[in-house]
């Protein structure tokens, strides 16, 4: 079939027929959806085929390979085929100027399947995909020590989770810091200047910038240039005569301290729960909530919107 007059077709093993034409249908819609979101698309057609590959999917301009097993009558790799059609804009159309730069392909690849199925299954959904990946990523830096652009590491050895889901954290942290329309805006902007052409993480940073009025140096140093992860510890006591909580938030990783915001998470026993946005730029911050009565528990993060490890304690 046809998405705004370009052909779409599904290229399967002749036993695997049914099945399928079934699971690769979904391409249409996702196309359609990444047209309306990113702008044009920059190819004649868009074939999708079953085929031998050493990777999941690999997506050359037009023509995806997925892997022989993408193929089950059950839909089940949607975010797949989503992730390999990102890349006709993001990775085919606009190319990274060197390896170092891959997540300019693979995190947006990465970030944008899940803003696709967010749209689809809701936002809970994307908070699910958000925090598994958020472990590997807390995971895979426990032993990898690299940044996010590195230009030292051989370059198969950058298929790592830095590039895909690190890059991927730093597309939703921009977008819960910047808001929804802005974030849109930006990428809309960024894939219009730079198809058919070369871009490395400043020319992003630049369009970012121009879009949202903000400076934003810091950001994309702290987490593209730095090799560890924000580690947080949040202790709180409840102080009944003045019915506020004191609370203290410590970083605790090595190096210099992240300029972040993160969100606090107040519950009490009657089901009510207030929320604190909290800038930390060093690192040690105390804070005085004022509160209605003692909160049952504190948790740090609840909707999911920044990269980071944590605890949080009471103290008694």
């Amino acid at each position: 079939g046809d998405v705004n007059c370009i052909p779409v077709s599904s290229w399967v093993f002749p036993e695997d027929r049914k099945d399928g034409f079934y699971d690769y249908e979904q391409a249409k819609e996702i196309l359609f959806f990444f047209i309306n979101y990113i702008g044009p698309y920059g190819y004649k057609k868009l074939a999708n085929i079953q085929s031998k590959t050493i990777f999941g999917g690999m997506e050359n301009a037009s023509a995806i390979f997925y892997s022989e097993n993408s193929v089950n009558g059950k839909r089940e790799e949607e975010d797949l085929l989503a992730h390999e059609i990102v890349h006709q804009w993001f990775g085919n159309m606009a190319t990274e100027k060197s390896f170092a730069h891959l997540w300019l392909s693979e995190g947006f690849a990465t970030y944008l399947s899940h803003v696709y199925m967010e749209d689809k299954y809701g936002v809970e959904k994307l908070n699910e995909i958000m925090r598994a990946e958020r472990d590997e990523v807390l995971d895979f830096v426990k032993s990898s020590h690299k940044p996010v652009v590195d230009s030292v590491s051989p370059y198969m050895q950058l298929l790592n989770p830095n590039s895909y889901q690190k890059g991927g954290w730093i597309l939703h942290m921009l977008r819960r810091e910047l808001g929804d329309s802005v974030f849109k805006k930006a990428v809309r902007q960024y894939y219009a200047a730079y198809a058919g052409k070369n871009a490395d993480t400043k020319d992003l940073q630049k369009v970012f910038e121009t879009v949202s009025g903000k400076k934003l140096e810091f950001f994309f140093q702290q987490w593209l240039h730095n090799t560890v992860n924000p580690s947080l510890k949040l202790s709180w006591k409840y102080l009944s005569k003045e019915k506020k909580i004191q609370a203290t938030l410590i970083q605790i990783q090595n190096g210099a301290a992240f300029n972040l915001p993160i969100e606090v998470e107040i519950s009490f026993a009657d089901g009510k729960k207030i929320i604190k946005r909290l800038m930390v730029d060093n690192q040690s911050k105390k804070v005085d909530w004022p509160v209605t009565g003692k909160p049952v528990s504190i948790r740090l993060d609840p909707k999911v919107s920044l990269l980071f490890e944590g605890t949080v304690t009471e103290v008694k």
